[in-house]
């Protein structure tokens, strides 16, 4: 049996479903196309898919990637049409290749992800958003409260200060458009860490000093990465 890892989009109204919704679809949708995928073993067996790390509800990408083990071995080129004739409006087969069994799992390689955020607001001027962002990365530290793992008969939740400044690989203006800033962000995803943007933009937001400034705003997962090295490797490379 060999596997296949896919890059796959999901934008629009569909990024409100969660990722336990994602993986039905995935289920039906690979029946579906007549895939010929490989099942687990066992009283209740199951298609033999999994994927690299779970998104934000909400959050759009493009650059989501699952595996595929394969009982048989189409080409990828007629997987590809065959999904995406099935799959709904906003989740889209953008490219794939076929990996070794033994190869390590996408959860295992993940180092970073990719993200654009844009804001809606219309008061900044390109000027002020550098000079605010300049200020805000040369900080030491970054704090945000993050929720601990709740113990048994704990009545109310108990938080911890963190410091997400050594996760943030890079964060940059990239433009103002139709009354819209654009940001780009890289994070630290994975085994080694991991910052969700949102916890950024509520970070940002705290540091400029701005309630709800950015209140409005919308996320796109660009890629994810198997090296946080420059030349960035995403999960097919």
């Amino acid at each position: 049996m060999s596997v296949l890892r896919v890059k796959f989009k999901k934008a629009g109204d569909i990024r409100y479903i969660s990722h336990l919704d994602m993986m039905r679809l995935f289920h039906r949708s690979l029946r579906r196309a007549k895939i010929p995928i490989a099942y687990s073993q066992g009283f209740n067996p199951h298609p033999v898919i999994s994927f690299a790390t779970a998104l934000s509800l909400g959050t759009e990408s493009f650059g989501e990637y699952c595996d595929i083990k394969m009982e048989e071995d189409l080409s990828f080129e007629l997987i590809q049409e065959r999904l995406n004739s099935v799959l709904p409006g906003g989740i889209e087969i953008l490219d794939g290749k076929y990996i070794a069994d033994k190869e390590p799992s996408l959860m295992s390689i993940v180092e970073a992800s990719s993200y654009r955020v844009i804001i809606y607001q219309s008061d900044f001027t390109e000027k002020m958003m550098n000079d605010y962002l300049e200020s805000f990365m040369t900080e030491e530290e970054l704090i945000i409260e993050r929720k601990k793992k709740k113990k048994k008969r704990q009545r109310y939740p108990e938080f911890k200060e963190v410091n997400i400044k050594p996760l943030i690989l890079s964060l940059e203006f990239e433009a103002i458009e139709d009354s819209r800033i654009v940001l780009n962000t890289t994070l630290i995803t994975g085994s080694k860490g991991n910052l969700k943007p949102e916890d950024l933009v509520k970070c940002f937001e705290s540091y400029i000093g701005i309630s709800g400034f950015l209140r409005d705003h919308r996320i796109q997962r660009i890629d994810l990465f198997q090296n946080i090295n420059a030349p960035k490797r995403n999960l097919l490379e």
